[in-house]
């Protein structure tokens, strides 16, 4: 079957609005339009605020969500304002509009129940409120791809994988913030080293099948290049289509066909183990790119490598990601590994040139 996509996303779908209520939108293979849950067609940046700050803490059990909205953890029986139910330790969650002018709020403690957890310098950061839920904030602008689009659209598909729950999206003064429930499980990541091979034969197979399970859905348009994810095919300051497109071709990628959709960050921290279960995580990068693509990626990009961290060092394994390729190039996947590489090659040596 191929579920085929118009260049405005085709199929309506069901995403979040701020207010938590359900609103129709388009995942589109293009740009798509302000969504309708944003305060403003053109939020206001405020450059005084990095990232990594965007989540402060009022006290022990309540914290600022940007400018606007006050999360707080409480225990006790589960009243109808409930945002998520820790089914741990019975407490819960909710979500409220902050007052005007929002409370005081300061840098979170380094013991406290909230923490951040990721940070991608000043592109996005995670932070995580005990074993209960996540908030990921990223920096927005209009060419940035809406998570909760793509979310929304998968939520809607018969898949054989699970994918995080939005409970709260909303975008506020340049940043989008999006609420979901930790997910159950172990993250790859730590599992990969200690698993037996029949077990890691098995998560080969099941991410390969995925990345198949998907490219059924299809568009006649490429996306648009979103924090580098066909790096380093982007042009410095030009982020169009059209230049992409044709840095495809040039590498032998068949642009002809319909483009595919494609996770195109499926590298161990982003794929969860629930017994018999794979939840698939962060689909910030996820668009329609051509087919060659999907295998390449696993060829080129060291960043899916499996690593882990020592008190000395940390140490890389490419065992997965090599073992992943391998697969789909059984599956019949092509690729353009050595065209990209030569490439990515030459682009290494003219900027070496220019520097001295």
């Amino acid at each position: 079957m191929v579920v085929e996509m118009d260049a405005r996303g085709g199929q309506k779908n069901r995403s979040l609005s701020s207010s938590g209520q359900c609103v129709a939108c388009t995942l589109g293979s293009t740009p798509p339009p302000t969504p309708s849950w944003s305060s403003s067609s053109q939020p206001d940046m405020d450059p005084t605020i990095h990232v990594r700050d965007s989540v402060k803490q009022i006290d022990k059990t309540s914290w600022l969500v940007g400018s606007k909205h006050v999360l707080r953890h409480i225990q006790g029986p589960r009243k109808e304002d409930c945002l998520w139910e820790n089914s741990s330790d019975g407490s819960y969650y909710t979500l409220s509009a902050a007052p005007v002018p929002p409370p005081d709020a300061g840098p979170l403690a380094p013991d406290g129940h909230a923490r951040q957890i990721h940070d991608a310098g000043d592109v996005s950061a995670v932070f995580r409120f005990g074993d209960a839920l996540i908030i990921k904030v990223r920096i927005a602008n209009d060419n940035t791809r809406r998570e909760p689009e793509t979310l929304a659209f998968l939520a809607g598909q018969q898949l054989s994988f699970d994918i995080p729950t939005v409970l709260f999206y909303t975008e506020d003064a340049g940043k989008t913030y999006l609420v979901e429930p930790c997910a159950p499980g172990k993250r790859l990541n730590e599992a990969w080293w200690e698993m037996p091979e029949e077990e890691k034969e098995h998560v080969v197979t099941r991410v390969s099948e995925i990345c198949a399970e998907i490219k059924v859905f299809r568009s006649s348009v490429l996306t648009g290049v979103d924090y580098n994810w066909l790096d380093p095919l982007q042009e410095p300051g030009n982020q169009r289509v059209e230049v992409l497109q044709q840095h495809c071709k040039e590498l032998g990628m068949d642009c002809s066909v319909l483009f595919v959709f494609s996770h195109n960050d499926l590298g161990p921290t982003n794929i969860i183990l629930n017994g018999n279960r794979i939840v698939v995580l962060d689909w910030e990068m996820a668009g329609y790119a051509p087919l060659e693509w999907v295998r390449t990626k696993f060829a080129i990009c060291g960043a899916l490598c499996v690593e882990r961290v020592t008190s000395t060092s940390v140490e890389r394994n490419s065992e997965y990601p090599v073992r992943v390729e391998q697969k789909l190039r059984e599956m019949g996947f092509p690729e353009v590994t050595e065209a990209y590489n030569k490439r990515d090659k030459a682009i290494e040596e003219e900027g070496e040139r220019s520097r001295r």
